[in-house]
């Protein structure tokens, strides 16, 4: 999915979401500021992607279990993956253009459709160039994708897998250029390796401590 930007304002979706009941996650990203690395820092030098005339272009990605990263259409599968800080996240990510490179403010927000509860993780990273005019988060570096916290679900109405909820991801450049996209998503739990405990961590009433087997 593709959708042009709103030049001259930038979304504050973050902020609005850590002063709303129900919002999870965490404004983090560490890791480098140079080429497609997270931190935005001043040392990076990627300059600009496309054309600063035109508005911003957006496409969402997401991680999957092969640690490859695919153009998320609506009503796709977001893989649920097992991150190192444990539990589930869906690794959401962006290629974009006609934007600034360095410092990029990448913001994921997942919404269920019910309750209108939800998790988000906002943070700061630098699209790496693809040579098209365009740029993105790095398949390799996980810190350069919205780690959204999905499991364990103690928020949802439904169980996380098989059911459909709302997917909005926003970027903003330090021009105040930006973007944004909501789509209709379905999480998976794609991993096969860690699949059973997944189900369990995911399902709707699971409690904080339970044994999975």
């Amino acid at each position: 999915m593709k959708l042009a930007s709103h030049d001259g304002w930038a979304p504050l979706l973050l902020s609005l979401c850590l002063a709303a009941s129900g919002c999870g996650g965490s404004d983090s990203g560490g890791g480098s500021g140079g080429e497609g690395g997270s931190g935005g820092s001043s040392s990076c030098s990627l300059g600009f992607l496309g054309d600063p005339a035109k508005p911003v272009e957006l496409e969402v990605t997401v991680r999957g279990p092969d640690q490859i990263s695919k153009k998320l259409e609506p009503g796709g599968e977001a893989a649920m993956i097992l991150p190192p800080q444990g539990g589930r996240v869906i690794f959401v990510g962006v290629r974009a253009t006609n934007i600034g490179a360095c410092g990029v403010e990448l913001t994921g927000t997942l919404r269920d459709k019910t309750s209108g509860q939800i998790r988000v993780d906002g943070r700061t990273t630098n699209l790496k160039p693809t040579g098209d005019g365009w740029g993105g988060s790095v398949d390799t570096d996980i810190s350069t994708f919205s780690n959204i916290p999905v499991c364990p679900n103690q928020w949802a109405t439904t169980d996380m897998f098989g059911n459909t909820f709302e997917l909005e991801v926003s970027v903003v450049d330090k021009e105040a250029r930006t973007a944004s996209a909501k789509l209709d998503v379905v999480p998976a739990c794609s991993e096969k390796e860690h699949e059973a405990e997944c189900l369990c961590q995911c399902k709707m009433g699971y409690t904080l401590g339970q044994t999975c087997n």
